[in-house]
C-alpha cells in the first residue's frame, strides 16, 4: 500500500470563473401582513402534553382574523407534543428560546406543519424565535435511532408567503429529515407546494446520513438560508417521492430556489440535488461548506425506481415516467470541501476511497445503522455529469469557485479526486503492496 504522506493541499477548481450568485430581496421571498390580535401561552405544570394548548391558541388567533401567538417557557421550559400542530393563515408563532419542544409518543410525529391537510393554500404565516439572535429547541435525544418511528420537527406542504427560523434540533439518527417540504393533495389532479418562502437559521446536529436538516421534494421561489447540519445532507433537494403526482400535475417541481450559506459537519453533504422522475427549474446555492463530509456536494442523476414499476429491467422508462434533470443553467457556487475523517460514508460510496485512506473507515455501522465513519470521498459526487443524455438522466450543474482543502497527498499528489460521476472510478486493487 502507497504511505499517506501527511502535506496539506489548497485547491481552487474553476477559479477563473468565481462568482456568487445574486440572491433577491427577502422581500421576494416573504412579506408578511401581521394583525395586532396576540395571545401569548406559557407551558401549565400539570399537563404532559401540551399539543392541545398549542393547538386552541393557533385555532383561536387564525379565527379573529390573524395575529401573534407567543410561546413562552415555563417552569423547566419543556413542552410535550404528541399530536402534531396545525400552523393556519395569518398566524405568527413567536417562540421563547428557552422552549424546548420534546415528545413522548411511541409513534412517528411531525411536531408542527402547514398546508398538509387543508383544502387550501396556508399563507402569511411564521414560526420564529421571539429573540432574532437566539434558537429555541426540538429536541429528539429520546426517540429512537435508525428505525422508523420517524420525527420531524416541521412539515410543509400547500404553504405561501412563510417563515421559518431560529431553531435548532436535537437529533438521535431518526429517520426522515428535520423540516420536510412537500405536497398538499387538493385532488387527484391537482397538487400545490410551498412557494415564497424564507427558511434561514436553523441547526441540526447527530442527524442519520440518508436525511438532514431540511428535505425539499418541491418548492418554487424559496430561500434557504444559515442552514447547519451535522450528520446527513444539510440541504436535500430531492424530488423522489413526487414521482405519481407529477404525472398527473406537471407544475409540481423544484424552481427558483436559492441557498445561501449551507453548511455541513461531519456528515453526507451540504446539498444534494437528486431530480429522480422530475424535470425542475433552477437552483442557486452559493456560499458553501463541507467540513468533513461524504462530499461537499452531491449532484445526482435522473433514476427510475422498478420498485415503484418506473423502468422495465433494461432501465427503459415505463408507465408515462422519465428521467429527471435539473435545468443546466443551475449554479452551485463557491463550494468549500474540507477534508476529514469524520465524514458518514455510504456502503456502496466506500470504493470511492483512495487506497491508501481505506484504513480510516470504521469496521462497524455508525448509529443510523446505514453509514460508516470514514475520510472526505472527493470535492462533489457527480454521477450527473456521466452522460450527456438528459432523457437519460444526466445534465450538467456550474460549479464556480469550487475549493478542495487539506486533501493528504500520496507520494507527491492527491489521489482524492475533484469530482467522482461513475462506479468505473471505484478502485481496485487496495489489498497489493
Amino acid at each position: 500500500m502507497k504511505k499517506l504522506v501527511s502535506v496539506i493541499v489548497f485547491v481552487i477548481a474553476n477559479s477563473l470563473f468565481s462568482q456568487s450568485v445574486t440572491i433577491p430581496k427577502d422581500q421576494s421571498f416573504y412579506n408578511p401582513d401581521i394583525k395586532p390580535y396576540h395571545r401569548t401561552i406559557k407551558k401549565p405544570n400539570h399537563s404532559n402534553n401540551h399539543s392541545q394548548l398549542i393547538q386552541d391558541a393557533i385555532d383561536e388567533i387564525e379565527q379573529k382574523g390573524g395575529g401573534i401567538l407567543t410561546i413562552e417557557a415555563g417552569n423547566n421550559n419543556v413542552y410535550i407534543i404528541n399530536e402534531e400542530i396545525r400552523i393556519k393563515s395569518n398566524v405568527h408563532i413567536k417562540v421563547n428560546p428557552n422552549v424546548i419542544f420534546k415528545s413522548t409518543s411511541p409513534r412517528k410525529i411531525a411536531f408542527f406543519s402547514a398546508g398538509k391537510y387543508e383544502p387550501q393554500r396556508v399563507t402569511n404565516f411564521s414560526l420564529t424565535s421571539t429573540d432574532a439572535k437566539k434558537y429555541f429547541t426540538f429536541d429528539f435525544l429520546n426517540r429512537p435511532a435508525g428505525k422508523k418511528i420517524t420525527t420531524k420537527a416541521l412539515t410543509l406542504g400547500g404553504v405561501q408567503n412563510f417563515k421559518v427560523s431560529n431553531f435548532k434540533i436535537n437529533d438521535n439518527s431518526t429517520p426522515h429529515s428535520g423540516i420536510t417540504v412537500n405536497l398538499l393533495e387538493v385532488s387527484r389532479k391537482k397538487y400545490l407546494f410551498a412557494k415564497d418562502g424564507i427558511v434561514e437559521n436553523i441547526k441540526i446536529t447527530n442527524s442519520h446520513y440518508g436525511y438532514g436538516l431540511v428535505q425539499c421534494q418541491a418548492a418554487e421561489n424559496v430561500l434557504y438560508r444559515n442552514l447547519i447540519g451535522e450528520g446527513g445532507a444539510t440541504l436535500r433537494l430531492e424530488t423522489g417521492a413526487i414521482g405519481k403526482p407529477y404525472l398527473a400535475d406537471k407544475s409540481i417541481i423544484i424552481n427558483n430556489v436559492y441557498g445561501k450559506n449551507i453548511v455541513c459537519k461531519n456528515g453526507q453533504a451540504a446539498v444534494t440535488l437528486s431530480p429522480h422522475t422530475i424535470k425542475n427549474g433552477k437552483v442557486f446555492i452559493d456560499d458553501l461548506t463541507a467540513d468533513s463530509c461524504e462530499a461537499g456536494a452531491i449532484v445526482a442523476a435522473g433514476f427510475l425506481s422498478a420498485k415503484k414499476e418506473q423502468r422495465d429491467k433494461k432501465g427503459n422508462a415505463i408507465n408515462g415516467h422519465t428521467y429527471g434533470y435539473f435545468d443546466a443553467n443551475s449554479v452551485i457556487s463557491n463550494l468549500k470541501v474540507i477534508y476529514g475523517t469524520n465524514a458518514q460514508l455510504r456502503p456502496s460510496r466506500r470504493p470511492f476511497v483512495p487506497c491508501a485512506q481505506r484504513n480510516l473507515i470504521s469496521t462497524h455501522k455508525s448509529p443510523d445503522q446505514e453509514s460508516y465513519t470514514g475520510p472526505t470521498i472527493a470535492g462533489i459526487i457527480y454521477f450527473a455529469k456521466g452522460g450527456t443524455r438528459t432523457d437519460r438522466g444526466f445534465y450538467t450543474v456550474k460549479t464556480p469557485g469550487l475549493e478542495l482543502k487539506n486533501f493528504p497527498l500520496v507520494n507527491g499528489q492527491m489521489e482524492n479526486k475533484e469530482f467522482v460521476a461513475s462506479t468505473k472510478e471505484f478502485l481496485t486493487g487496495c489489498d497489493k503492496n
